[in-house]
C-alpha cells in the first residue's frame, strides 16, 4: 500500500485539503504549483506531485468519513489534480475527466473560489490559470450556472468494472479495503 509520507500530508494539508475551510488557502495553493514545479530545487514538490498521482491511479488516499465512497473522493482528487497542475490528467489515472466537461460540466473548488465573471473581480492568478487550461472567464461562468440548476457539483457515476478494480488493487496491496467495498 501506499502509505501518505509526511512530505505529501504537508503539501496537501497546508492548502489543497483546505478548499472547504479556508478557500484562499485552496486558491494561493493552486497558484503557487506551477512556480515550485518549476523551481529547479524544489524536488519535494515534485515528490509530492507525483505521490499525488500514486494516490489517485490506485485509489490509495481513504475517504474522509464511512459515508464516503472511495469514487468520490477519486473524483476530489482528480478536481485538485486539475485545478493544481493542469489540464493533464495524471499519470496512470484509470478514469480520466473529458476534457470538454472541465468548466462546463464539471467545476472545481478554484473555479468556484477564485474565478468570477471579469478578471477584475477574481483572483489575480486567474487569468494565467485559465488560459493554462483553455477555458474563459464565460466557461466557468457558465458551468458555474449549470451546477447551481443540476443542484450543485456533481461527480459521474462509478464506471462498469471500478468496484473489481477496487478489489483488485487491495488484493494486491496498493490500498487499504473501504468500509462498504465487498
Amino acid at each position: 500500500m501506499t502509505p501518505m509520507s509526511s512530505n505529501f500530508r504537508q503539501f496537501f494539508g497546508s492548502g489543497f485539503g483546505m478548499a472547504d475551510d479556508v478557500p484562499d488557502f485552496y486558491v494561493e495553493a493552486c497558484e503557487e504549483a506551477p512556480s515550485r514545479l518549476a523551481a529547479r530545487a524544489n524536488e519535494t514538490y515534485r515528490a509530492f506531485r507525483d505521490e499525488f498521482a500514486r494516490h489517485l491511479s490506485e485509489s490509495s488516499y481513504p475517504p474522509h468519513s464511512a459515508g464516503e465512497s472511495q469514487w468520490t473522493t477519486d473524483e476530489w482528487l482528480r478536481n485538485v489534480w486539475y485545478d493544481a497542475f493542469g489540464p493533464e490528467p495524471a499519470p496512470d489515472d484509470p478514469y480520466p475527466v473529458p476534457a470538454e466537461q472541465w468548466g462546463r460540466r464539471r467545476i472545481t473548488d478554484y473555479m468556484v473560489h477564485a474565478v468570477r465573471r471579469t478578471p477584475e473581480l477574481s483572483s489575480p492568478g486567474a487569468p494565467a490559470w485559465l488560459e493554462a487550461r483553455g477555458l474563459t472567464f464565460a466557461d466557468v461562468a457558465a458551468g458555474v450556472e449549470w451546477s447551481a440548476t443540476a443542484g450543485g457539483v456533481a461527480f459521474r457515476p462509478a464506471p462498469e468494472g471500478w468496484l473489481e478494480r477496487l478489489n483488485d488493487l487491495t488484493a494486491r496491496g496498493l490500498r487499504a479495503e473501504q468500509p462498504g467495498e465487498r
